[in-house]
């Protein structure tokens, strides 16, 4: 479920709404604190959310003009494959996928869709479930494998940044967040858990990637020496003209 190859021909769909997932108004919540500090940070005029579960967050910090909500069903405002960006290159400033990875059929596909779409350092941001989290065990349980989030597969942050970074994004931010397992019994916000998650990270259930799309180089190359320059400097007996 966590290491498979990144293309398969078929993949579960994805929940529609925050309620089919174990704790679902309470993760939704921590996504929203984890995502406001960012949103103030990004100007423009387009923003996009991919998929039902991003269009249900309650996002009161974007700064950025024209929301536009788009998912391969009702509602949204606009019906789109995400294999099949239907944007023109350079056209949006900000996208926002939640959950959206980990059941797509190709998810390289979709990761190049959305850079071809953004400007030029505008800002793709990408939650998902953390498969090194303990949140994800209650997911090897007879009758759970078909449930969310289990049904899905997963990729690690790790794995993601390498995606991003041969697209030549730069990594803003880099996190786990709401430590929990997932169980229903359990109150989500577990004092235990917390204090763990203060000294593992990765416990977090879910990770937070924010991107921005560099079309030039992020390293810097040093500059050649013009030829006259270099025959200045080297002892009068060793040029040759």
């Amino acid at each position: 479920m966590w290491f498979e190859p990144a293309l398969r021909p078929d993949i579960a769909a994805g929940p529609t709404d925050w309620q089919q997932l174990v704790h679902g108004i309470w993760l939704r919540e921590q996504i929203e604190q984890q995502l406001d500090p960012h949103l103030t940070k990004m100007f423009g005029y387009h923003f996009v959310r991919v998929g039902q579960l991003a269009q249900q967050l309650q996002l009161t910090q974007i700064r950025i003009g024209h929301e536009l909500q788009v998912a391969k069903q009702l509602p949204a405002e606009v019906l789109a494959d995400t294999n099949h960006w239907p944007f023109a290159e350079h056209s949006l400033d900000a996208i926002l996928m939640v959950a959206e990875l980990e059941f797509e059929r190709d998810p390289h596909q979709v990761l190049r869709e959305m850079s071809r779409s953004l400007i030029a350092d505008g800002y793709l941001i990408l939650v998902g479930f953390n498969p090194f989290s303990p949140a994800l065990l209650p997911g090897l349980w007879p009758g759970r494998g078909d449930r969310f989030p289990w049904c899905g597969r997963y990729f690690s942050k790790a794995r993601i940044n390498d995606w991003l970074a041969l697209l030549n994004f730069e990594i803003i931010t880099s996190e786990y967040f709401a430590p929990s397992l997932f169980i229903e019994r359990l109150n989500p916000a577990n004092s235990v858990l917390q204090r763990l998650y203060q000294w593992f990270p990765q416990l977090g259930s879910m990770y937070l990637v924010v991107a921005r799309k560099r079309e030039m180089p992020l390293t810097l190359t040093r500059q050649r020496a013009p030829l006259k320059a270099k025959l200045k400097q080297m002892p009068v007996a060793n040029r040759v003209e």
